[in-house]
């Protein structure tokens, strides 16, 4: 399977900023364009060779031969603790699937080379002669390595690359059997593991533990909440990757209530508190004498509830530092399970189902938003899904989950949305409702989500200043028609915000002006002609939304006359909760307001 088309952008934004700078000089420059364009090219090799062999990005780049005449070997790497020569052809393409001829050229480049034959390699390969002679004299391993984001491998390809490895190059038996695919989705893990939170491993002392074996090892007993801040201070906020929420500050009753038995009574802490569970890989239990005591080795530790007694506790310690809390204890469950898996979901949200936890809270424990934290992170945007993340002042480059709900609900095809954001937006919230899983869908592109979101906000700036502009009924129209007209508007941006290309605020601002002005226009037209019940009324009732979100969308979109929505609005299908069909042919022929990118 290819990449993404919005993770292939942001793979070669990576490529540029992160290898490019060092790699050789081309050895026949073109335009300052086309040269950009080559060596994004050139540095997937040492993409490649960094998340395979865990180096330093400036040494895998080093590694790059890519040139004129390389003979299809685009970096040549010697892994002195594995003592395996890397040997690496590399084809960063969005879709086409890496070719017969690429791999032909590929193994005349690998037989040349392992049996010592120079003559006719670019000066990059040359000028690495002496070093590749003494790496193949010492080498235990010569691993092959195809890197490829598009389709895949073709089975004419694949049958060049075996004939290769089962000749052994013509007799050289340290090849290994087998080419190392670095594929599309070896890729995506490599740009995603670049922004991934440090795993957790640690060593705790559990005194008066208990252990369980079924259905899962899970141990418990008494920790020294000392050790737990030393953690939080080292760590800080990878200890609670897979919370749902992080701390959430100091003046909240309970954080209070924390710190106050720590510096009234730090021996009764154990006895007040509801104590801290913790997922790990792996429980490794070390010495320790009978069930009085003893120390745990653990792999990928993650705090999934107490993190506000790990984390006040350490605030304390930071705020009162020649305060004791030796005598300071807390109960603790230690239980082996991967944070990722389904149990570990089920044990996470049902140790922090309190009364005061939000719904929001529990989009911690989906998958796709970390995954869409850690590739805006490549944009240099920050996203926040995580309830009790630090978030001080304005940024338009940060993006809360919340605000990314609303938005990308503006782009969906139905439209009860907006009087459904009217009545509530806490019931988009819920991860377990409908709508919160039709709008992070695994299809969810990152960059969509940025861009619907800079849309969105757009959109709620000018219904703002037209709400401040106008009085009355008027006023009241664009207050309470906000989500309709989003809506309506959004999708003349559907083009744009489903791109690989950020949208440009400026550009966007620029040309979305006229636009939006008719759009108000027809709004207020059209509330007008309701001489009853009014605007808020009839932006809580759906009915009368679904009336005004129609005739919106046909003016603003210049339908009236066609002859497609007289025949579609008097459609009706049983069981369907609106005029499914009407709305999809009204959103597909919405005019793309173009240049904003």
């Amino acid at each position: 399977m290819a990449i993404r088309p919005e993770q292939f952008a942001i793979l070669k934004r990576h490529l540029q900023h992160v290898y490019v700078p060092f790699l050789p000089k081309l050895l026949q420059p073109k335009s300052e364009a086309d040269d950009l364009a080559k060596n994004i090219d050139r540095s997937f090799a040492a993409f490649a060779l960094d998340h395979i062999c865990q180096i330093d990005p400036k040494k895998a780049a080093r590694a790059v031969v890519d040139d004129f005449d390389d003979f299809g070997l685009d970096a040549i790497y010697y892994h002195a603790r594995t003592k395996t020569l890397y040997l690496v052809q590399a084809k960063l393409k969005e879709t086409s699937a890496f070719t017969q001829k690429e791999a032909l050229a590929f193994s005349q480049g690998i037989r040349k080379l392992v049996n010592g034959d120079f003559d006719g390699f670019n000066a990059n390969v040359l000028s690495k002669e002496l070093s590749i002679r003494h790496h193949l004299d010492h080498c235990d391993h010569i691993e092959v390595v195809v890197a490829h984001t598009g389709e895949g491998i073709h089975v004419h390809a694949a049958k060049a690359m075996s004939d290769l490895l089962a000749d052994k190059a013509g007799g050289e038996a340290r090849l290994k059997d087998a080419v190392l695919n670095f594929d599309s989705t070896k890729t995506v893990g490599g740009l995603h593991s670049v922004n991934a939170v440090e795993q957790v491993d640690c060593r705790l002392r559990l005194d008066n533990y208990g252990e369980a074996s079924a259905p899962k090892i899970a141990y418990y007993g008494t920790v020294a909440l000392s050790d737990l801040a030393d953690l939080h201070k080292k760590h800080g906020k990878a200890l609670y990757q897979k919370n749902i929420r992080t701390w959430l500050g100091h003046k909240t009753p309970v954080n209070e209530a924390i710190m106050e038995t720590l510096a009234v009574n730090p021996a009764r802490f154990q006895y007040l508190n509801n104590g801290v569970t913790a997922l790990c890989e792996e429980i490794a239990p070390k010495g320790g004498k009978g069930t009085e005591y003893r120390d745990f080795e653990l792999t990928a530790f993650s705090v999934i509830n107490g993190a506000q007694t790990v984390a006040s506790t350490a605030n304390f310690v930071a705020d009162n530092p020649d305060a004791d809390i030796s005598e300071a204890r807390v109960m603790i469950t230690l239980i082996k399970a991967d944070a990722d898996g389904d149990f570990g979901k089920d044990v996470t949200r049902a140790r922090n189902h309190q009364n005061d936890v939000k719904e929001i809270a529990f989009a911690a424990l989906d998958e796709e938003q970390e995954r869409i934290r850690r590739e805006l992170q490549h944009l240099d945007i920050e996203y926040v899904y995580r309830v009790g993340e630090p978030v001080s002042g304005w940024n338009p480059n940060r993006i809360l989950v919340a605000e990314a709900i609303q938005a990308l609900a503006m782009l969906e095809l139905d439209p009860r949305y907006p009087v459904w954001m009217k009545r509530s937006l806490l019931d988009f919230q819920k991860t377990d409702g409908e709508p919160y899983k039709q709008i992070f869908s695994q299809s969810l592109s990152s960059i969509r989500l940025v861009n619907a979101v800079r849309v969105y906000r757009y959109i709620r700036e000018q219904v703002a200043a037209s709400v401040r502009g106008c009085w009355y009924e008027e006023r009241k129209a664009y207050k309470h028609s906000e989500f309709a007209m989003a809506s309506a508007f959004a999708k003349q941006f559907r083009t744009a915000i489903c791109g690989s290309d950020l949208i440009d605020v400026a550009k966007m601002r620029a040309a979305g002006s006229a636009p939006y002005d008719t759009l108000r226009q027809h709004l207020w037209d059209i509330i007008q002609s309701i001489s009853w019940p009014g605007p808020l009324a009839i932006a809580k009732n759906q009915d009368r939304t679904l009336d005004l979100t129609r005739r919106l969308m046909t003016r603003q979109y210049g339908l009236k006359g066609d002859p497609a929505i007289k025949a579609l609005r008097a459609k009706f299908i049983v069981g369907q909760p609106y005029q499914v069909d009407l709305f999809k042919y009204l959103a597909s022929k919405a005019p793309q307001i173009a240049n904003v990118t």
